[in-house]
């Protein structure tokens, strides 16, 4: 015997949930329904709902398959399997479509961008067809009353769903340009972004008037000497120094740069004293006041270049 449950009667399965056992304090069995509690009403409201407006593609396709019909109608056909109809509609769509694409060819190797009636003739013969066979399809078989279609109330499309918000405002946007232009077609695209083909006006920072130029030239020189003025110090400070650590090898020479730093600090004390600052004198300023010059080669100085200088002495006739 199988261990599986068997159906109802009817053959349906069981729709009611299982319902577990749980025993109490006082020993009775009690049942519990473990169908979870569903949230229907709030889920339907938040899920998003699928447009079942009609397209226009939709629209054509659906009088495509009326064309069918009524054909298999005429044949004897008293009714048709969803697949075998959208099966004759693929058919009919892609012979359409071969048509359509060498009347196009056709008109292009032409230089047309128009299809013309011979290009459509052309096409026939490309598919062994001939204009006489046309000609029994000028009366329709089937009555005009089944012909004529009853057109429903079309659904527009909404045009707002799927426009986007302005992402520029109205000073950077170009769709006022677009506007007061008439000359331009409706169909053509949004103008960018107002800065893309318009020169942003800058104001003028150059400094014209002769007075503010000239005091700003002065300021730069004295901000010049001053930077050559520090170059020059820190360079005699540094030769200070080389001086210093030369002579602490040597005893007497240590005592001679000890006697000449005294003697230099004294002449500097008494210029401060008739200053009347009375500013203590370091070695920095004894920097400045050192008798160092740059004795190097490329500073010598140099004999200037005559231009009148005979390279030879006079000759005997005195010429």
């Amino acid at each position: 015997m199988s261990s599986k449950r068997s159906l109802p009667p009817d053959g349906t399965p069981e729709s009611e949930a299982k319902r577990a056992r749980m025993v109490g304090g006082g020993g009775q069995a009690a049942t519990l329904s473990q169908s979870p509690v569903s949230d229907a009403p709030a889920a339907e409201e938040d899920a998003a709902v699928a447009s079942m407006a009609p397209t226009h593609h939709a629209n054509a396709r659906a009088g495509l398959q009326r064309s069918i019909a009524l054909v298999l109608e005429h044949d004897g056909f008293d009714s048709a399997t969803e697949e075998a109809m959208e099966s004759l509609t693929g058919i009919v769509e892609t012979y359409v479509e071969s048509m359509i694409d060498e009347v196009k060819r056709f008109a292009l190797a032409a230089r047309r961008e128009h299809p013309i009636p011979t290009d459509f003739e052309l096409m026939m013969g490309y598919y062994n067809l001939t204009t006489r066979s046309l000609r029994p399809h000028l009366r329709n078989p089937l009555p005009q009353s089944a012909v004529a279609p009853t057109f429903g109330a079309l659904t527009h499309a909404d045009n707002d769903a799927l426009a986007t918000l302005p992402l520029l405002s109205d000073e950077l946007s170009g769709q006022a340009d677009k506007d007061a232009k008439q000359y331009i077609p409706a169909t053509f695209p949004d103008f960018p972004s107002r800065h893309t083909y318009h020169f942003t006006p800058q104001d003028d920072t150059t400094v014209r008037d002769s007075k503010k130029v000239r005091e700003e030239a002065a300021r730069t020189a004295e901000q010049g000497e001053d930077a050559l003025r520090r170059l020059v110090r820190a360079s005699k400070m540094r030769k200070q120094k080389e001086v210093k650590s030369l002579v602490e090898h040597d005893t007497q020479g240590r005592e001679r740069f000890r006697l000449w730093e005294a003697t230099m600090k004294r002449f500097m004390g008494a210029e401060a004293n008739l200053r009347g600052d009375g500013s203590v004198t370091e070695q920095v300023e004894v920097a400045d006041h050192s008798m160092i010059v740059n004795g190097d080669a490329v500073f010598a100085r140099k004999e200037v270049a005559r231009m009148g200088k005979r390279a030879g002495g006079l000759s005997a006739n005195g010429t």
